[in-house]
């Protein structure tokens, strides 16, 4: 799947924190968003997953508009930049948490296995 977001216009008060902004994720690519502090990287990722409006947006799932929130599909996941888990859980129980196949990850990475 590709998800691509275009053409985000997002306002607190009549302050612009984001305009014209355009991101694409393709499978087997990594995707940065870079930037400095407060010039709107997680309120662009939330607007993705549908837990921030903007006041303009569009959202693609393989070049077709998508009007659902992405929270509701399972297609994406989010992990907030402030920790919400408890420190006592290891890595395999936050992956079961979050469905992340655990086996998966450890093929992508396997000096985790230590």
């Amino acid at each position: 799947m590709i998800f691509e977001i275009d053409n985000i216009e997002l306002y607190f008060s009549e302050k612009q924190i984001l305009n014209g902004v355009y991101l694409k994720a393709e499978p087997g690519k990594i995707t940065g968003i870079l930037g400095s502090n407060g010039c709107g990287k997680s309120s662009l990722l939330n607007i993705f997953f549908g837990s921030l409006q903007a006041r303009h947006q569009l959202i693609r799932i393989d070049k077709n508009p998508f009007l659902k929130p992405m929270f509701k599909t399972g297609f994406v996941k989010y992990l907030p930049q402030h920790s919400f888990i408890a420190p006592k859980l290891r890595l395999k129980q936050v992956f079961n948490l979050f469905k992340i196949d655990w086996q998966e990850f450890l093929r992508n990475f396997p000096k985790f296995k230590t």
